[in-house]
């Protein structure tokens, strides 16, 4: 059973996990959870943990994709569900929770995110394409490693050190264009 709660307070340095074999099945009990509670949405995982085998933060990165209509009353039952409002100035509609269940806690990051949208595309692109080409799965994670090697970064500089990767990668799922993989 699935218990959301409010997050803890988040830090400013990241920290890299490996990969937590868990994590489908928590990203399943939250999704089971947010069905039951929300009729007819469609929830996906995206982020790193979305991708076996690659490591991060270990912060579960979930869009409820909907009509933008419809996002103010879906954000007011998330909240009344247990999300919160962000704590953090994100360009995107984002809440943010604990997902307690299978004896561990969990960071939850939660978008609200038309299905039309290109963000929303691009992030089903990119998690699609990383788990095809674990080659690519396995660089980023060496990256992601490196960028917090030692004490760690803060989450900005962890962001930036990523960003070369991410913009490549993301280029060539574009010029690759749509694809069945």
């Amino acid at each position: 059973m699935i218990r959301i709660t409010r997050p803890d307070a988040p830090s400013t340095k990241a920290e890299y996990h490996p990969y937590d074999t868990d994590l489908p099945h928590v990203f399943e009990d939250i999704a089971t959870f947010l069905r039951g509670q929300l009729f007819g949405i469609r929830i996906e995982h995206v982020g790193s943990t979305s991708v076996p085998g690659l490591g991060g933060r270990n912060v579960l990165d979930i869009v409820v994709a909907a009509p933008e209509a419809d996002h103010e009353p879906l954000r007011a039952r998330l909240v009344a569900l247990g999300f919160q409002p962000s704590p953090f100035r994100h360009f995107l509609p984002l809440l943010v929770a604990s997902a307690s269940t299978r004896g561990k806690s969990f960071p939850v990051l939660l978008y609200l995110i038309a299905p039309e949208s290109d963000i929303y595309r691009g992030w089903i692109a990119f998690r699609d394409h990383m788990r095809s080409h674990p080659e690519d799965a396995a660089e980023y994670d060496r990256i992601k490693r490196a960028a917090i090697a030692g004490d760690g970064v803060d989450q900005a500089g962890y962001q930036h050190a990523k960003m070369p990767f991410l913009v490549a990668i993301t280029n060539r799922i574009e010029k690759a264009g749509p694809t069945n993989e």
